[in-house]
């Protein structure tokens, strides 16, 4: 579980994010990310996973629960590495078939990675294990 002051929840910053966030797309997610410049901000995430991806809540939930847990191993790497008060936005791209917790967190790394969010020995470490 993601703590509080790393959650986004206000629809305002949501808006913020999906106007001026810079966009990213993977196989299975796409990653907006909003440099806010505030340094003592710390990372904010916000996930969304929309009925086309799936029509039952069970498999949405699910998906936000791996995606917070994989947010949660990468946590205090993002605050290392950003420390300048980064807002992300993650969103499940509507596929065929549901994707896996490893696969999410494959694509979750390169987007990261294509984001110069995350430093790339530390995500291949995470990727191999």
């Amino acid at each position: 579980m993601l703590t509080a002051p790393n959650r986004l929840r206000r629809r305002e910053d949501f808006a913020i994010i999906y106007a001026k966030g810079d966009r990213y797309h993977g196989k299975y997610l796409k990653l907006r990310v909003y440099n806010t410049k505030n340094l003592e901000a710390q990372v904010q995430i916000g996930i969304v996973v929309s009925k086309k991806f799936s029509k039952k809540a069970v498999v949405r939930n699910r998906i936000r629960r791996q995606l917070r847990e994989i947010f949660r191993t990468f946590l205090p790497q993002l605050n290392q590495v950003v420390n300048q008060g980064f807002q992300i936005v993650i969103t499940v791209v509507t596929v065929s078939s549901i994707p896996n917790y490893s696969e999410l967190q494959e694509d979750l790394t390169n987007l990261l990675n294509k984001a110069q969010v995350l430093q790339s020995d530390y995500s291949e470490t995470m990727i191999n294990n």
